[in-house]
């Protein structure tokens, strides 16, 4: 009986180790509060329209410097990764006439360093009007946001 009692300790004493390692263990990977400012929120709320200028402005390389070193830029016609490629892809845009008239926010969401916001604009490519939609994620990077993922939809026009 003292054996079994004894056993029995050493099983419960090994559970409430694991436990307590589990415990430790999960609030260590809990999401972290972050604290935010105003000027992040204005700083997200303004790439979409340093980005529409920067296009409009015929300067592809500044276009790109708004992106992550690693960035990604996603459509029904091409995945350009990294600032050189996007570049390029954007130079051919501007090459064609491209021209954003407007983009206009829906949402905008942040935690830590990475948020997003979704939003509709309207382009005109080759002389072609289109209304889309747009995701950007961005990433917070030594102070900076920056685009780290860029998707844009142009659903088929009537």
């Amino acid at each position: 009986m003292l054996r079994f009692s004894r056993i029995l300790s050493s099983v419960l004493l090994v559970a409430a180790l694991h436990a307590q390692q589990d415990a430790r263990k999960a609030s260590e990977a809990a999401p972290q509060k972050y604290s935010h400012s105003e000027s992040d929120d204005e700083a997200i709320a303004k790439i979409a329209e340093a980005w529409k200028g920067t296009y409009n402005g015929g300067d592809a390389a500044k276009v790109a410097a708004l992106y992550t070193a690693d960035g990604y830029y996603l459509s029904a016609h091409v995945l350009a990764h990294g600032r050189e490629a996007i570049q390029a892809y954007w130079e051919r845009g501007i090459a064609a006439g491209g021209h954003v008239d407007f983009i206009k926010p829906l949402t905008v969401y942040r935690s830590g360093d990475l948020a997003y916001t979704a939003a509709t604009y309207q382009a005109a490519n080759a002389g072609v009007t289109v209304d889309g939609r747009v995701l950007l994620v961005l990433r917070k990077i030594s102070g900076k946001w920056l685009i780290a993922a860029h998707e844009t939809v142009v659903p088929d026009q009537p």
